[in-house]
């Protein structure tokens, strides 16, 4: 397995410097406002936007520019943003703990909801409870998670005058439980998305496992149901569910940055948001990168997950 997961690895590299060709390219090519401009503002003189250009470096080609700009990021230098010339590198990691928070408290609402309620869809099959579960799974997956976290903000508002928090993000390492109370409305709004998916899935794959004859032997040997559904059922229906798993923090990974945006989380989701508004190059271009990274390292982590919930799966 450890062969298979370096052979993989070793594939990064590659795709990682295609991602980041790619999308210096396309900020470079694709219409839109001169980040001089947006730095000097709408008065700026052409000479003032020139000096602009030669200090930012963006008077020379693209190629020497991409050059340029994988010189710096091998060495652990990612540049400073246009707006505040803070080092990208220290802006991230003072923004990563909230995005960070944010994730995984939602995929954890997403794993308990969708795996618990699809197992109990698939056991009360056609019952009020297994209907509730495939509405609710329609509902969650029908309405984005935009709207629902703008209605969170709006509606306790009008009819409790209750304001939802936003904003405020303490260190964890100081008030552990502070930020619950902050991540808690876009934690349930990113959770109930990615867990929609996840509950038919389970659903499902749960539904085909049940009517096989190992579980009807099981059954026949007295186990208790508990037994039954714990101990061979949801093993034998962990791979496709280890799968949404896979894409449901790909989705809540990328919902995170609407989450963050409304909210005023100050996290990588809103910085990603802010800086493709004001084409702060650098730092989409070092965002892009990490995103790729990210979801290739979890689809790694899937794929490997396979052979530890079923031991049928080898990597040779």
């Amino acid at each position: 397995m450890w062969r298979y997961a370096l052979r993989r690895l070793s594939f990064l590299p590659i795709i990682v410097f295609a991602v980041s060709l790619l999308t210096f390219v396309i900020l470079r090519v694709l219409p839109g406002q001169d980040p001089a401009l947006v730095i000097a503002g709408q008065g700026a003189t052409k000479a003032q936007i020139s000096q602009i250009h030669a200090q930012l470096g963006l008077d020379h080609p693209i190629w020497r520019q991409y050059v340029n700009w994988v010189g710096d990021a091998l060495r652990g230098d990612f540049g400073t943003t246009y707006q505040s010339q803070a080092s990208i590198r220290s802006e991230f990691v003072r923004r990563f703990p909230a995005s960070f928070e944010i994730v995984f408290l939602s995929l954890v609402v997403s794993a308990i909801t969708g795996i618990t309620f699809g197992i109990l869809s698939a056991m009360y099959r056609n019952s009020v409870l297994d209907y509730a579960v495939r509405v609710f799974a329609v509902f969650g997956a029908s309405i984005p998670e935009f709207f629902l976290l703008t209605l969170l903000i709006i509606i306790p508002s009008y009819l409790f005058n209750y304001s939802a928090p936003i904003g405020g993000y303490v260190s964890p390492l100081h008030h552990p439980w502070t930020n619950l109370r902050l991540f808690v409305p876009p934690a349930l709004v990113l959770g109930i998305g990615g867990s929609a998916a996840l509950m038919r899935l389970v659903r499902t794959t749960m539904l085909e496992v049940l009517r096989s004859d190992y579980i009807r032997t099981a059954h026949a040997k007295g186990l208790s149901q508990r037994a039954v559904i714990i101990g061979h059922a949801l093993r034998n229906a962990a791979t496709p569910i280890v799968t949404a798993l896979g894409m449901a923090f790909v989705a809540i990974f990328g919902g995170s940055i609407i989450a963050e945006q409304i909210m005023s989380l100050q996290g990588v989701g809103q910085w990603f948001f802010a800086s493709t508004v004001l084409r702060d190059l650098p730092v989409v271009q070092f965002l892009a990168v990490y995103t790729a990274t990210v979801v290739i390292i979890v689809n790694l982590i899937v794929d490997l997950s396979y052979a530890v919930v079923d031991r049928r799966v080898r990597y040779n």
